[in-house]
């Protein structure tokens, strides 16, 4: 009597976490509009209010930056805005998944596995800072806001910057139990300091020496530095690397710790 050899399936349609991200792209198509939307208007609303108005009056008193102020910040601007969209989606979203509507569940119902389940929303994340960064740049150098095309390793090191810091919101994510309470706290209390005093509108050399310790925690003023080195110059390669392995540092342990509280989470 022969045996029956089953084919292995493909390996596209085999579990993986990219099999997350094709469900984010298939669910986006209901909201597409708006996330392009606000992709543009947000970043326009800065570099005209910020980088273009209030730019106006800092060069006017000499460029002591070396370069005129839009070009200054708006690198800035860009890491800033991929850190805030990232904490954004991996929090009440993820919240959402595991607590409301129970998406997670369903998808460890299936062959997906918790692990991958925490990556493919991660790169789910990755991919909407891409874009998101991509247009930002674009509409910084519509306004004057690049010299240089090394400004492209902008997009990069912004998409870095915002990982590192929705890996460990998203085990955040993972953790709460509550109406998403600790996340308010977060946006209030880390999200916004960061962006006010990690060096997005001036260096942090004007800060007292407990202002600068704080922003060399920060992975955003590590993302910036990498982001104002490409479109500015002036960042050695030890420098460079050290801002990446910091961000790097965030990133796999923030990965690990989210898988850590995802397995937790829906294998209860």
């Amino acid at each position: 009597m022969g045996t029956e050899v089953v084919a292995a399936p493909p390996l596209s349609a085999r579990p993986s976490a990219w099999r997350v991200v094709e469900y984010q792209l298939v669910a986006a198509r209901r909201y597409w509009r708006s996330m392009v939307i606000l992709g543009v208007i947000t970043p326009l609303t800065y570099v005209l209010a910020l980088g273009v108005g209030l730019g106006v009056v800092v060069d006017n008193n000499g460029r002591q930056l070396g370069v005129p102020y839009l070009v200054f910040v708006a690198p800035a601007f860009l890491t800033a805005a991929a850190l805030q969209i990232a904490a954004a989606d991996a929090s009440f979203p993820l919240m959402a998944g595991f607590k409301w509507i129970r998406t997670f569940h369903g998808m460890v119902s299936t062959p997906l596995t918790p692990d991958q389940v925490c990556d493919g929303q991660l790169l789910w994340i990755a991919v909407r800072l891409i874009v998101n960064s991509s247009l930002y740049l674009a509409i910084m150098a519509a306004f004057g806001g690049t010299q240089r095309w090394w400004v492209l390793l902008a997009i990069p090191a912004a998409t870095l910057t915002g990982m590192a810091f929705a890996s460990m919101v998203a085990a955040l994510a993972a953790v709460l139990e509550n109406e998403g309470n600790g996340f308010n706290v977060l946006f209030r209390f880390v999200v916004t300091p960061m962006f006010l005093f990690s060096g997005t509108f001036y260096p942090i050399s004007q800060l007292p020496d407990w202002g600068r310790w704080l922003a060399y925690v920060s992975p955003l003023w590590h993302g910036t530095e990498l982001a104002r080195g490409a479109g500015i110059g002036g960042l050695s390669a030890a420098a460079a690397i050290g801002h990446i392995a910091y961000l790097m540092v965030w990133l796999v342990s923030g990965v690990l710790l989210a898988r850590w509280r995802f397995r937790v989470r829906l294998t209860k």
